[in-house]
């Protein structure tokens, strides 16, 4: 939304300039918009209402003959009873009556009002709830300009002049819009309006001589600033002074000012000691920052966070029910009924705030906000929601160590996974005891992430804990574990190893488990293992014959293919002319695997 205050655009209602069209389809668009405003004054804006609803559909159809003339957008000029586009009158009322259109925009101020294609489907419902808003205001309430500056449309301009306490404009004589300077003066470039004013003083004095004939001059209209009055210096302002002026307008135009309405709200706090001002001031920080959290303004929301906490430190003398609400706001924030309803609100929108805004809002959150930050990785529809979602689980679990290993015993297994899974990728040895406890009694699928978790841990209580799981009764899991050994080559590890591969069991086992339990044997075992693999390889007959159990022999190649010395290349050499196509074929991948 843009609030043009100093246009050097001609003015909509200026007659020299002829429609480019016929002024009917203008008036057709202005009397749907007025019966749509009828509408949503007597319903209420109830969508659901057939009525209402047939109302906004045959505005938004208005629309459409405009907009098919090639006109991109249309300017009214505003009139206290009328509404006119190029000269032409398109609107008007009997009166200055309260349910006026012309009226109700007149009356705050707005004297042009531009629309442009696409207003109709993302923006009139939004016109009309604020013009009713103002049909209805009371005297302590916003007046429209403030709702249309609050409101920030993209398809909505408007021009609008300042109003003085008593209705009346400041200078009644200036133009409205404009500043009260010589005709032609380009008011967008400071250095220019002062050079016009110089120009004029020098033409002034070369027509009257300097005599008499200057005391003859007519008087400026009260309330016009002359650029003369300021003048009394040769040279005026000086290149490096009107520089210095235009740096600092820029930068206070472009200085947020709802930052500096909560850099007040924090001072009157700060220095009134009154616990009723107190307890209004907080009262208004509460309701604002659910008012910016709506407007997505999160950068605001974690500003003021943050100056609360520091505020909160600094004074000494706050009753302690206020110091509570103050340095709770950031706790009722992070609780998961509030960060959900933000969460689920961002998920349905149809863009994202930047990212840094985001990141420095979760940056206040408390760590109970870790959970439902977790929940919401795997709930999240876009994949740029999941993005920032990662990237503030990560910061969040990282300064929250102890909600992290917390979390861990959560009954919501996608809160468990996350938790684990982010112990793991920071390697918190404060979490082995909460994943031995998932390890042992979660579920499947959690079970399987804590086994990772640990072995990226690595400390030794962790691989401890896997050890022990060796003999777990899930079969992906035992898998999962022996894998995560094999990954850390973790030697304590070797007599339950080797106790497992000479069990019985092994032979129930599947192939993947077997050649995941031996590939660990011959990673741990050393020369000393080569032995019982070489029997278990080349034997002739017993429990453990070529014709009983190919696969077990072609595991035992396996692990001496792992074993990596002489003596286990030896051992793979005499099964080279092996006749059973599995154990030769496993026996030539260990060869290559061992070099030879």
């Amino acid at each position: 939304m843009t609030n043009q205050l100093t246009s050097a655009i001609p003015e909509a209602g200026d007659d020299s300039s002829q429609p480019p069209f016929n002024p009917a389809l203008i008036e057709g668009v202005l009397r749907a918009l007025d019966k749509a405003l009828r509408a949503h004054q007597l319903y209420e804006g109830n969508t659901n209402n057939p009525s209402y609803a047939r109302a906004i559909d045959g505005a938004r159809a208005a629309f459409g003959p405009v907009w098919a003339e090639g006109a991109g957008e249309f300017a009214l000029a505003v009139e206290n009873t009328r509404l006119t586009w190029h000269g032409a009158v398109v609107h008007a009322a009997d009166e200055q009556a309260g349910d006026s259109l012309p009226w109700t925009l007149y009356k705050d101020g707005v004297r042009e009002l531009t629309i442009r294609a696409g207003f109709e489907h993302g923006e009139l419902d939004r016109f009309l709830d604020l013009l009713q808003r103002a049909r209805r205001a009371q005297a302590l309430d916003d007046d429209l300009l403030t709702m249309l500056w609050e409101a920030e449309f993209d398809y909505l301009s408007y021009r609008n002049v300042e109003l003085a306490f008593d209705g009346t404009t400041i200078d009644p004589s200036a133009e409205p819009g404009r500043w009260p300077v010589s005709p032609g003066a380009p008011v967008d470039s400071l250095g220019n309006a002062i050079a016009e004013a110089r120009a004029g003083r020098e033409d002034d004095g070369g027509a009257t001589g300097g005599g008499d004939s200057a005391a003859e001059a007519v008087a400026p209209p009260s309330g016009v600033v002359r650029m003369e009055d300021f003048d009394s210096s040769l040279y005026f302002l000086e290149e490096e002074e009107v520089r210095y002026l235009k740096e600092e307008l820029d930068r206070e135009y472009k200085a947020d000012l709802r930052r500096v309405v909560l850099d007040a709200l924090l001072d009157i706090f700060e220095v009134q000691a009154d616990p009723l001002v107190r307890g209004q001031v907080v009262d208004h920080i509460e309701a604002l920052i659910l008012h910016l959290l709506a407007g997505r303004q999160f950068a605001n929301v974690a500003y003021l966070l943050r100056e609360t906490k520091a505020v909160a430190q600094r004074v000494r003398d706050v009753q302690p029910a206020t110091l509570q609400r103050v340095a709770g706001l950031s706790d009722r924030l992070s609780e998961p009924a509030a960060l959900g309803q933000l969460l689920q609100a961002m998920d349905e929108s149809q863009s994202l705030p930047p990212r840094d805004e985001i990141e420095g809002l979760f940056l206040e959150f408390k760590p109970s906000a870790l959970g439902v930050v977790f929940a919401w990785l795997g709930q999240a529809k876009k994949a740029d929601l999941r993005a920032l979602l990662e990237g503030a689980a990560g910061r969040l679990a990282a300064s929250n160590t102890g909600e992290l290993v917390r979390l861990l015993a959560s009954h919501d297994p996608a809160i468990a996974v996350e938790a684990a899974r982010r112990a793991g990728a920071l390697r918190t040895p404060a979490a082995v005891g909460a994943l031995g406890k998932l390890l042992a009694e979660a579920d499947r699928e959690v079970r399987i992430v804590a086994v990772t978790a640990l072995a990226d841990i690595g400390t030794p209580g962790a691989m401890q804990v896997l050890e022990r799981a060796v003999e777990d009764h899930d079969r992906d899991v035992r898998v999962a574990v022996l894998r995560a050994l094999a990954a850390r080559a973790h030697r304590p590890a070797l007599p339950r190893i080797t106790a497992a591969v000479k069990s019985g069991a092994i032979r129930d086992a599947d192939r993947t488990e077997r050649v995941a339990l031996f590939e660990l044997f011959g990673l741990l075992c050393g020369d000393g293992g080569v032995p019982y693999l070489d029997e278990l390889l080349t034997a002739k007959g017993g429990l453990f014959s070529r014709k009983e159990d190919p696969e077990l022999r072609a595991c035992a190649a396996v692990a001496l293919g792992k074993v990596r010395t002489p003596r286990a290349r030896e051992a793979l050499q005499k099964a080279v002319g092996e006749k059973d196509v599995i154990v030769r074929n496993a026996v030539a991948r260990a060869l290559r695997e061992a070099g030879d």
